[in-house]
């Protein structure tokens, strides 16, 4: 519960109040969808959202670019039969410039390849380095083109073995994250007196 109140923290941060609510909104939801505890799902947004900011993108677009890309994570390690956490970091790479980890998911990704997408995009002319902003938003594009298959298969194959697994784990983890922010009042109380204890031995 500790831990969720600061990844909401830096969502806030990240996103800006409101698009910290439409994170939240689809973490909430994320168990279902794409079989991902809440917590780990505001936490993928907020690491996405950082990679969106890169690309120039702000306010409602930057809050679907990071939702969309942890839901696609979900999807991913349900398709590829991988956990999650591994499928969020090989986008993670991907949006960065790094081709290997996403050829487990079939995303194949070289300089001639975002180059191309970044032409089509129109943000590119097609001559020189892509610039960082460029990578991102042609990383993106071409990450959701060579995925169509994957995406919704959470949903698709929700009845299988593996992604109840996953289900009921990222159930398991919502429920410890709510029972846990019953306690955080009295915890923080706790720690408050502590404190006040340490501080007067420190003082002798």
């Amino acid at each position: 519960a500790a831990n969720y109140g600061e990844i909401q923290n830096k969502a806030n941060v990240v996103l800006g109040v409101e698009g910290s609510k439409a994170a939240q909104a689809y973490a909430e939801q994320a168990v279902n969808t794409a079989g991902i505890s809440k917590q780990a799902a505001l936490e993928s947004s907020a690491l996405f959202a950082q990679f969106g900011k890169a690309g120039g993108l702000k306010g409602t677009g930057l809050t679907e670019f990071s939702t969309q890309m942890t839901q696609l994570a979900g999807d991913l390690a349900s398709f590829s039969n991988t956990s999650v956490d591994q499928a969020i970091t090989a986008i993670g790479a991907g949006l960065r410039g790094e081709s290997e980890p996403l050829r487990q998911y079939g995303v194949l990704l070289d300089d001639a390849t975002l180059k191309s997408r970044a032409m089509a995009l129109g943000i590119s002319d097609g001559t020189g380095v892509l610039t960082s902003q460029q990578r991102v938003l042609a990383a993106h594009a071409e990450i959701l083109a060579q995925t169509t298959d994957a995406q919704g298969d959470f949903v698709r194959t929700q009845d299988s073995a593996a992604n109840q697994s996953r289900k009921v784990a990222a159930q398991a983890s919502n429920l410890a994250t709510t029972l846990g922010q019953t306690l955080v009042p009295a915890e923080k109380a706790v720690l408050s007196v502590t404190s006040g204890l340490i501080d007067g031995f420190s003082d002798l």
